[in-house]
């Protein structure tokens, strides 16, 4: 039951009074749900089923309406702790989720942001405090990829843009707009420090905790024709490289 990562099968998760469970497929699901159920009952709780969902991540699958599972709702994204996991088994969602709301907040924030009776400094800190964690919460396990960085930036820059109290029909270049505010550590360069804080946190950890033995494992099953998907390692790989701390790293080990 479960699913199988270097000999140490992984079966479940908690959280405070949240529950999941992993299972390798549909069957593996339902036994492992009946049986939590049952265990439950014993003790006098119930599972309430219209707040529980069950995804399937990766490959469709061929579903057998006689598993009991399939009277709980299927999902196809959910959010756990604060983060979308979906379907795709990516961050896609997740960092669109993210930008959204960044959008929302600097809107509720333009009153502000045009104002002339606020420095732009103090406008900055507004953002370090109120848009920048919003935007980037979760980010730290995010696949990063060039397509996402362009709509973080974007936000970010919508923000300073309005914080300068400058329209884009002035067409006045980013790189200006950021030596006005002084806004050249990007939150993208946050966001890969933070990864690269994690990678480091993680690599340090013993050999029986769950985080490094995910962030290590290799599945040995062979991959859909194609280009490879660009992973969180592969990230963090060329997060390292550009600032040319491999060697140090290593030393570190």
């Amino acid at each position: 039951m479960g699913i199988e990562i270097d000999n140490h099968c992984l079966s479940t998760l908690f959280f405070a009074d949240d529950q999941v469970i992993v299972a390798g497929c549909e069957e593996d699901a339902d036994y492992m749900f009946r049986k939590l159920e049952e265990e439950y009952y014993r003790w006098g709780l119930n599972i309430n089923l219209t707040k529980t969902e069950y995804l399937k991540v990766g490959e469709e699958q061929t579903e057998d309406p006689e598993l009991h599972i399939h009277e709980i709702k299927r999902c196809s994204e959910y959010k756990y702790l604060g983060s979308i996991i979906s379907e795709e088994g990516n961050s896609k969602k997740d960092i669109h989720s993210r930008v959204q709301q960044g959008k929302k907040v600097i809107g509720l924030l333009n009153p502000l942001l045009w104002s002339n009776k606020t420095s732009i400094q103090t406008k900055i800190r507004i953002y370090k405090a109120n848009v920048e964690p919003i935007l980037t919460y979760g980010a730290k396990c995010w696949q990063f990829t060039a397509k996402e960085r362009r709509m973080v930036e974007s936000v970010e820059m919508d923000f300073l843009r309005r914080a300068c109290r400058i329209s884009r029909m002035e067409h006045i270049r980013n790189e200006e707009i950021r030596q006005r505010t002084r806004r050249i550590y990007t939150s993208t360069d946050n966001i890969e420090s933070r990864q690269l804080l994690w990678y480091g946190h993680v690599k340090r950890m013993g050999g029986e905790r769950w985080p490094k033995r995910a962030m290590e494992y290799r599945p040995q099953s062979r991959r859909k024709r194609g280009r490879p998907t660009t992973t969180w390692l592969d990230g963090v790989d060329q997060y390292m490289r550009d600032r040319a701390i491999i060697k140090k790293w290593i030393k570190c080990i």
